[in-house]
This record gives C-alpha cells, structure tokens and sequence, in this order.
C-alpha cells in the first residue's frame, strides 16, 4: 500500500468578531508553520480563504490584502502549495468601525438564488480566478486544482457547488471526513455515510455514492470512531488549559440555535486527524493514522489529509505537528508527505 498524507491548513481569519490582529491571528502562526515545514522537510498545503482577501482588499487594503497576497507568495516560493478555501458569507459580510461583522449566510448552498454575485458558480469561477491572479505572478506554471468547502460545507446545493468546481478546474476535494457531524444555527454538515473506499470519485447527487470516472477525486480528512470509553472533550478542557492557544477571535456559529438531536450527533462525531485539538496526544494521532492504514491495508494506494488551522494553533499543536511528522517517517518509511499540486 502506498499512504500518501497531505499536511492541510485551513488559511483564514477568525470567522467571527477579530479579538487581537490580523497578524497574530493569521499571518505570523501561518510564517511560523512554514518555517516549520521547511524544518521537517515537508511541504504543506494553504487552503486559502480567498473571499476574505477580496473583502479586504476594499476594507483594509494595506494592512490585510497586501501582506495576505505577500504570504501566498512567498509559500509558493518556497515549493509549498495554495489551494482554494470559499466561505462566501464574507460576500454579504460588513465592515464597521475597523471591525468586520460576518453575515449567516455561510454556505456556498446559501447563495444558490444568487443574483449580485452571479450564484454558485460564479462566486466559485471567480474566486478561483483571483486565486490564480495572486499565484500566478510567483508561478505561472500554477494551477488551481483541489477544493476545501469552507466549514465542510459541499451541501444541500451539492449538485451544483461540486459541478461548478470540476467546470472551473478543480479535480481533487478535503471537505469530507468520515463519520463526522456539525451542526449550529447556520450550518449542518453529515458525513456519516461515505463511500467504503479510501478515496472515491464524489457523485453530486449522493455522497454516499462514488463514480466510477470522470469527476472530483476526494481526498478525506482522516477520522476515527470515538470508543464509549472516550472522556468528552468538555471534561477535559479545564484539565489541559495550559495547552491552550490564545483565542483571536470569536466563533460565527450559533451554538444556542442546536436541537438536543444534533447535540447528541455531534457527540459521537468522528474525532479528525488535526494539530488544533490541544486536548489530543500525540498517540491519540497517531492511532488515528494507524486505524486508517488497517482499515485500507488492501488498497493499491491511500491519500489522506491531515487538518489543522493556523489561527486556531499555539505552541502545543506546533510540538504535535513536528512530532507526528517525525514518528510516521519513522513508523511509515514509505509514507510520502505530498500537495495537491504534486499530484498528476
């Protein structure tokens, strides 16, 4: 079996209100987990929050846009890669007294009856062009070609947010991670019921489907079932506060909107495969990997990312992303460390 990871950040601000700046929030822990990378010998993959760019390139050109457009660059340069990150609810976000104020218009699904943005796949076709406008200058050979749904969010409109992407270049996906559940005021995503395979060619009308060619290849986060004897994370966050990162901002989901049922999903949600979780040891990841290489040992090849946020990172997920990297070199020899861009 070939395993093939992909180190995956989600490049973004705070969704909601921003607490501290647009530095110590995004920009420095993102540098921080370049030079990280550089380190290891690794490369890595910013999925980028492109929407946000654009907003501020009206709202805050100098102090957001420009150094923004400079760490793309510069990532680039530096042979890692930047992929495409959409949450559109920056489209009907507002900009007062210096502050930003997110709209709930937060999946792509909420812009399907779209007029002033062109709908779904004129918000995807334009995206990926400005994405392209900022990479190209550093690479004119790059491509925008893989999709991580802003919050996971590839529904209810699947058909045509999955269509729109494959028109406008996109052949691989990471927004599905088995087993997981989310749901708030403005959200729901289920990924409870997925293909067997460990990667699949997505059908727009059923996730639960793959096709059998011509399509969006997904490439999952990778998840484990939690176990009944699993202490909530809840319980345990008081515990290891002294891992935790500084919060810059605050959430956009409305927790207080969520029906006891979801609550109850969300509880036995699949734990993911990420740095961000300050509440997670080092063995629990790599137990999550190794349930995955078990779980496909039969498969010819198996590709999964790993998740994880710069904004959402203090030091403890900085010593779990260099641990981990180093223990499955050891462990997995073989396993290769890849972008998407290296991909064919």
């Amino acid at each position: 079996m070939k395993l093939k990871l992909f180190l995956t950040f989600d490049h973004e601000l705070p969704l909601g209100r921003l607490k501290t700046s647009y530095d110590s929030s995004l920009f420095k822990p993102s540098e921080r987990v370049l030079d990280l990378a550089d380190a290891l010998g690794v490369k890595v993959t910013f999925f980028s929050d492109i929407l946000c760019a654009e907003r501020f390139k009206e709202w805050d050109y100098d102090n957001f846009y420009v150094p923004y457009k400079n760490q793309l660059q510069n990532a680039l340069k530096r042979g890692h890669d930047i992929q495409l990150h959409i949450h559109p609810h920056w489209l009907s976000s507002k900009f007062e007294d210096n502050q930003f104020v997110p709209s709930t218009d937060f999946a792509l699904s909420d812009f399907e009856k779209d007029v002033q943005f062109g709908g779904i796949s004129g918000i995807v076709k334009k995206s990926i062009e400005n994405l392209n406008l900022i990479c190209k200058v550093v690479n004119p050979d790059y491509k925008c070609i893989a999709n991580r749904a802003g919050g996971f969010n590839l529904s209810p409109s699947s058909n045509k947010i999955i269509n729109a992407l494959y028109t406008e270049g996109i052949r691989y996906d990471s927004s599905m991670a088995k087993g997981y559940y989310f749901k708030s005021g403005i959200s729901e995503v289920d990924y409870r019921k997925l293909p067997t395979a460990a990667n699949w060619i997505i059908d727009p009308d059923n996730f639960s489907n793959g096709l059998k060619s011509n399509g969006i290849t997904e490439i999952p986060v990778a998840t484990m079932p939690k176990t009944p004897f699993e202490v909530p994370t809840r319980f345990k966050l008081e515990k290891l506060a002294g891992r935790a990162p500084v919060s810059h901002g605050e959430v956009i989901h409305q927790e207080n909107l969520v029906d006891n049922m979801a609550k109850l999903k969300m509880l036995f949600s699949s734990r993911l495969l990420t740095f961000d979780n300050y509440t997670l040891s080092l063995d629990y990841l790599l137990r999550i990997l190794k349930y995955n290489v078990n779980k496909y040992k039969s498969a010819d090849t198996v590709m999964l990312s790993i998740i994880s946020h710069p904004k959402s990172m203090g030091d403890y997920s900085f010593e779990l992303m260099e641990k981990f990297v180093k223990e499955v070199k050891c462990r997995y020899p073989n396993a290769e460390f890849l972008t998407f861009s290296q991909l064919p």
